[in-house]
């Protein structure tokens, strides 16, 4: 955390509570600095003066700052608006301090400066900034002030707001419904602070796709089955953004036909335009969206088709009208011309001389209402396929901004590069937070990951493109977190690295709950955040995870619900007045996250018991419909909060199983389905027996679901037997197997192991019982007590006998433990990772040894990125040095030492790579992975681009991956490789590959025994898996 400083009365520094922001510097605290003699500037009950002729933005931020104030210490003040005109000599009497807010051209602010009391030299002409300074006696009867002035409209109302964040109010107090803080006595600290100029000079968002969430709330919430987003609603939206010191709106514009024509910000409240100039708020219209007209006000029955080739004259003065119901309210005028429904325009082939001519027309427009051509500012969405066309050339005039998007799923699709970063209309980004489209579309919850999106702007950042940053937020609500966290970056980037996310969501916390558990919370958040960073909700189906190897699904649902416990105990702990705002923030999206992926699990674990034949598929089956009905409680508690809100705004159905037709569109109504039975008071086939053991990874229990006598052996099994992935000192410290009823659950079983042949092999428990009153399932650990009372080399399979009765034939069956002790010999490099059950994973960080560039160009560790690994990401860095070198960037290496028990004749490597587009077309990504003193061999990350008519020009891998968050590569080594230590080299070309983890596949068959043979060898070892295994063994 960034402390301010203070010069004077350091001692009583580390005593002072200060006044909450996120990660920026504190102008106020909660308890007077030191004794000062009676000096000391209060701010409690401090009225707030402004003069009369300042920006209606002004006035509106320092009433809302009266009332955060009355709020936070239940003391009333008033906004005294001086008028210039009657002079300042008698303006306030007997106010012994008060704040003092204006604009560098008010009238109170050009008084302070005549008489000496203030210098804002230091601020003059400059964007959006402000200075917050003590003054005495700056008016008569004022004795102190805290006075902020702003260089222009918005650096005033920033600083406004600035103070009322820090005094308690969060930015969030209606839209999350955050209470202000409480505090008896507020003071200004005796410091000079500026703040500003933002990084990005236009910082927004996008309030779009507003079906069934958003519409239907508001509409409930004022008794209609269809109301308007009018001035009331967006009073709260402008409100949210200036407290965010944001200033940039792409208003609500989506279609609808049930009533037609759906959103228009323009004529849905003849106030909103108005509105927003008041507050300070520069509307732009979407990407489709010409020339501040909404798609929807265009009625193809009235004004003919949308083609500009066959309808000229009525798009023209469509346009027009735009650009001249704006008037001289502050905009930002999309230029450019796509489809109405988010589509390529009419006769794409045609597309690049149809946009010359529209933008030549557009620009005439321009000039009639503004006198020049250059006079507002404009910009050029390259969405989609107009990503296209400005890659074959077509180059809208220099003061146009251009406006890179992401590809809908957060990878930002290309950054400025050359004579683009010098443009005077500049280059910005536009990332999504939700999405509707391909492949599938996210609109529920909050699926975005912090650090993920701290990769992605900050390189947009560090390539230049900082005029407009603009956010699809879609409802808005629940997509608070990311939404504040990219509005903090915009503002000052500096503030912000990878390590620093974890303090920055202790301030979020902090500011939101207070100090008392922020801690905790923020630790819940950076977990939630890694969680969804593995696969967005709508894409996770039962297939997604594993129930079958590496423990996946087991694994992660652990996670999801020890999450959904910590926030379910800390929900029962804070106050009653924060449960409203945790509820919103914290508890519904882990709540609903951890419910949700336990159906899916679910789901998958139902149908494979139900194929192994358990008993125990109808309880999992059960255990499904009730976490889908606990799912629906939350959403029925959500919409009762606070006397109902709220209610309807999360209404997106997200449950589905239905891949056709549109595929890529939400559901409409939560479903479950597929989920099987089996006939509880059946026995099993009497060859078998009615206790049934799978053995961890293992389809032994599936396969004997189809049995014949005949051909399939039992009493032991062989062909279909349990065998465990195999025990060794370098691999997971215990196996384990699930004994089951499958049978006649109104008969209990009992089951007892043999003696174990050797006393270093621990299985716990050794006998029990089933049965339906005490449980049908039971687990076994198998475990090797003391590694070092195993015979060194030892490679063979223990075989442990089970007995059960009662029984038509007498049971027993045979568990196979593989047990390989294999032994490192002693001068292995540290960091070694040796191969364990036929596959060596490692996680990117680990590295055994690091060479670094000529100019220090070299790899470094990226915590908290990564949705394979607990430890992050490698990197290049410096990231401006490694983007202007080829050769610095291309000869750092990161090593990885890696020791094979037995020679392998290939190994196959399966690379996974943070998901990442090539943003600059002159240095595509490029990455090398090498075994030993091969000589480097760069490849590409991503292939050629392909066009695709929804998706625009998508590399080949983008259908089936980006829903992955991650790139998977394949690479082969063709050996042979010989027993002992190998070193594994990474090398990439720029600084914007992120490697996450390595998983190196030794070709040794299921069994993944070095000393295998015989029809397996050579095959994989590698078990499917969606996450790939966890990190294994390092010395």
């Amino acid at each position: 955390m960034r402390l301010p400083r203070i010069t004077e009365a350091l001692p009583f520094l580390a005593l002072l509570r200060f006044g909450q922001c996120l990660l920026e510097e504190r102008i106020i605290s909660f308890e007077p600095l030191g004794s000062n003699n009676g000096t000391q500037l209060r701010l409690t009950q401090a009225p707030i003066i402004i003069a009369d002729d300042d920006f209606v933005g002004v006035g509106i931020a320092a009433e809302s700052l009266a009332s955060d104030l009355a709020q936070i210490t239940d003391q009333k003040r008033d906004v005294k608006k001086l008028d210039a005109s009657q002079g300042f000599e008698t303006a306030i009497q007997g106010a012994e301090t008060a704040i003092i807010a204006g604009s560098s051209n008010s009238s109170i602010i050009r008084h302070l400066v005549s008489t000496g009391s203030l210098n804002i030299s230091d601020i003059a002409g400059k964007w959006e900034t402000f200075k917050s300074t003590p003054v005495k006696n700056p008016l008569p009867g004022v004795k102190q002030a805290l006075v902020i002035a702003g260089s222009d409209k918005r650096g005033t109302i920033y600083g406004i707001y600035t103070l009322s964040e820090q005094a308690g109010q969060s930015p969030y107090h209606w839209f999350a419904d955050v209470p202000a803080k409480k505090h008896s006595e507020i003071y200004a600290l005796p410091k000079t602070s500026i703040q500003g100029e933002p990084t990005v000079k236009y910082r927004g968002l996008f309030i779009n796709d507003e079906e069934p969430a958003l519409n239907t709330w508001w509409s409930r919430a004022h008794n209609a089955s269809r109301y308007p987003l009018d001035s009331e609603f967006y009073a709260h939206v402008f409100d949210l953004l200036l407290r965010l010191k944001a200033n940039y709106l792409w208003p609500a514009m989506w279609r609808s036909v049930t009533p037609a024509p759906g959103n228009i910000f323009f004529t849905d409240d003849p106030k909103n335009q108005q509105l927003a100039e008041d507050y300070g708020i520069v509307i732009s219209t979407a990407h489709h969206e010409p020339m501040q007209r909404a798609t929807n006000e265009w009625d193809d029955k009235v004004s003919g088709p949308w083609d500009w080739s066959k309808n000229e004259k009525n798009m023209t003065e469509f346009m027009e009208e735009g650009i001249r119901r704006a008037g001289n309210n502050e905009s930002y005028f999309t230029v450019g011309l796509r489809g109405l429904g988010d589509e390529a325009v009419a006769n794409p082939q045609n597309a690049i001389p149809v946009l010359k001519e529209v933008f030549e027309v557009q620009r005439q427009i321009i000039k009639k209402y503004h006198g020049t051509e250059d006079a507002v500012p404009q910009v050029w969405a390259l969405y989609k396929e107009v990503a296209a066309y400005y890659d074959a050339g077509l180059d809208p005039p220099e003061d146009i901004t251009l406006l890179f998007p992401d590809d809908n799923w957060g990878n930002v699709y290309r950054l400025p590069t050359g004579a683009e970063v010098d443009r005077k209309g500049g280059t910005g980004v536009y990332f999504h937070f939700e999405y509707v489209g391909l492949p599938r579309s996210y609109k529920w919850s909050n699926t975005n990951s912090i650090p993920k999106t701290f990769k992605e702007l900050s390189h947009a950042y560090l390539r230049g493109a900082n005029q407009i940053w603009i956010v699809n937020v879609g409802d808005l609500k629940p997509m608070e977190l990311p939404l504040n966290f990219a509005m903090e970056m915009a503002w000052d980037i500096s503030k912000f690295s990878f390590e620093s996310i974890p303090d920055y969501l202790t301030e979020y916390a902090t500011r939101e709950f207070g100090e008392e558990h922020a801690k905790e919370i923020a630790g819940l958040l950076l977990e939630y955040s890694h969680l969804v960073s593995m696969r967005r909700y709508e894409l996770v189906t039962p297939e997604t995870y594993s129930t079958l190897n590496y423990r996946e699904a087991e694994t992660l649902i652990k996670r999801w619900e020890d999450a959904s416990s910590k926030s379910k105990k800390l929900y029962s702990q804070i106050s009653k007045e924060l449960k409203p705002a945790f509820y919103q923030l914290v508890h519904y999206p882990i709540a609903s996250g951890a419910l949700y992926h336990k159906v899916q699990a679910g789901i998958s674990t139902n149908y494979r018991f139900a194929l192994e034949r358990r008993n125990s598929a109808n309880l999992i089956a059960q255990q499904v419909l009730d976490d889908f009905e606990a799912s629906y409680d939350l959403i029925e508690e959500w919409d009762a909060m606070l006397d109902g809100k709220w209610a309807n705004m999360m209404s997106q159905a997200y449950f589905d199983a239905v891949e056709e037709p549109k595929r890529w569109a939400g559901p409409s109504r939560n479903i479950v389905a597929n989920l099987s039975y089996v006939q509880l008071r059946e026995n099993m086939q009497f060859s078998l027996g009615s206790l049934g053991i799978r053995a961890e990874g293992s389809l032994s229990a599936v396969s004997q679901g189809r049995w014949a006598e005949s051909v399939d052996n039992s009493m032991p099994t062989t062909v279909f037997a349990p065998v465990l992935p195999p025990l060794d000192p370098y691999g997971p410290s215990s196996r384990f197997v699930d004994l089951f009823m499958r049978g006649d659950h109104r008969i209990p079983l009992s089951w007892s192991l043999d003696p174990i042949e050797v006393d270093w092999l621990s299985v716990n428990p050794l006998n029990g019982s089933l049965s339906r009153e005490k449980g049908p399932d039971t687990r076994l650990s198998f475990s090797v007590t003391d590694w070092s009372r195993v015979p060194k080399d030892f490679n063979d399979t223990i075989k442990v006998g089970i007995r059960s009765t009662p029984a038509s034939y007498p049971y027993f069956d045979q568990i196979h433990v593989p047990i390989r002790n294999f032994v490192l010999p002693p001068d292995v490099p540290k960091s070694t990772f040796p191969e364990t059950d036929g596959i060596i994973s490692i996680e990117a960080p680990h590295v055994t040894s690091n060479s670094s560039s000529s100019n220090g160009v070299s790899f470094v560790p990226i915590p908290h990125l990564g949705s394979r690994t607990q430890s992050g990401c490698i990197a290049l860095r410096p990231f401006d040095v490694a983007r202007s070198s080829l050769e610095s960037s291309t000869s750092a290496a990161a090593s990885y030492s890696f020791y094979l028990f037995a020679p392998a004749p290939s190994i196959s490597a399966t690379v996974l790579i943070n998901s990442g587009l090539d943003t600059d077309p002159k240095l595509k990504m490029r990455y090398s992975l090498t075994i030993d003193d091969v000589p480097a061999n760069f490849t590409r990350v991503l292939g050629d681009y392909i066009k695709h008519p929804n998706a625009g020009d998508i590399p080949p891998e983008w259908m089936g991956q980006v829903a992955d968050n991650v790139w998977t590569k394949k690479v082969e080594f063709k050996g042979p490789f010989g027993k002992g230590s190998h070193t594994l080299v990474w090398r990439v070309n720029s600084p914007e590959v992120y490697l996450e983890k390595i998983i190196l596949d030794l070709g040794r068959g299921p069994s993944g025994n070095p000393s295998g043979s015989g029809t397996s060898w050579g095959s994989s070892s590698l078990r499917a898996s969606y996450l790939g295994p966890e990190e294994t063994f390092r010395t």
